[in-house]
Order: C-alpha cells, then sequence, then structure tokens
C-alpha cells in the first residue's frame, strides 16, 4: 500500500493511499447514541464541581438516605450551599429527593449510576497495548518545552 506524507501543523503525518493515517485500528461502532451521550453529558456536567464530587461520593458510602442537616454536617458547608448542590445532583438525574416532614432526605438514582458506569467502567478490560502497527513505528524522543 502507497504512502504519502502530509503537514498538520508542524508535524508530518504518514497516510496510507486510502487517506487514513499510517496509525489507524479499525474501532468498534460506539455503544452509546448521539442520545445518550447527550444525556450522559449532562451528569458529566453536573460531576464537574468538587463538592458535588464529594456529595456523590458521600451518599454512595450511605446505607440510609440523608436528610441536608445530616450532609450539611458531614460537608461542614453552609446549608444554602449544600441545598443549591443538591438540586443540582437532583436534576441531573443522579439523586432521588424525598420530603418527609420538614427534612428532604436524598438517596443515590442507582439506574443512573450504572448509565454512568458504561462510560466510565473498564470492567475487567484488559490494558491496550499498542497495535502491531504502532510497534512498527520509530519511538521519538520527548524534548521538553523551554
Amino acid at each position: 500500500m502507497a504512502t504519502a506524507g502530509r503537514v498538520i501543523g508542524l508535524e508530518i503525518v504518514e497516510t496510507r493511499s486510502s487517506g487514513a493515517p499510517h496509525c489507524s485500528v479499525p474501532l468498534t461502532t460506539p455503544r452509546l447514541s448521539h442520545e445518550q451521550a447527550n444525556d450522559l453529558s449532562v451528569v458529566f456536567k453536573a460531576l464537574a464541581h468538587p463538592t458535588r464530587v464529594q456529595l456523590m461520593n458521600l451518599l454512595v458510602s450511605s446505607p440510609f438516605a440523608a436528610c441536608v442537616y445530616d450532609i450539611q454536617v458531614a460537608m461542614g458547608m453552609p446549608q444554602s450551599t449544600i441545598s443549591h448542590h443538591l438540586k443540582q445532583l437532583v436534576g441531573a438525574g443522579l439523586l432521588h429527593r424525598r420530603q418527609r416532614g420538614s427534612w428532604a432526605y436524598y438517596s443515590v438514582d442507582r439506574e443512573a449510576m450504572r448509565r454512568l458506569g458504561t462510560v466510565i467502567d473498564l470492567g475487567d478490560a484488559p490494558a491496550q497495548p499498542l497495535s502491531p502497527q504502532a510497534q512498527t513505528d520509530p519511538p521519538v524522543e520527548r524534548v521538553e518545552d523551554v
């Protein structure tokens, strides 16, 4: 198969006559549809704040639904801050909210966590070695930026 070079920025990328880069390896079709990926991006956006990540970690490890007061005490933050972040997590579908008297109780939506796991769970997947084609490429010395 004939190859040619083309310049991308300052890097020369070797390509096959088919136009595919020399390093290309066929990948399987993504498991997520565009709609599923869009829905999950809302979840990741909600998790893009350290306090919300901490809240999820706290609630995932709790054996019971937790009331706002207990969450506030555990987090050491003002109630208004905790309520704001909990509202974001409920809106993203990560938490359930149940009102019992004057207290709101929060628990993890297990189905939402399973959907999230479709993106980040490696399961028993083996480490990803270089493809046989990539093994034939000469190593490049790393040049540190000055």
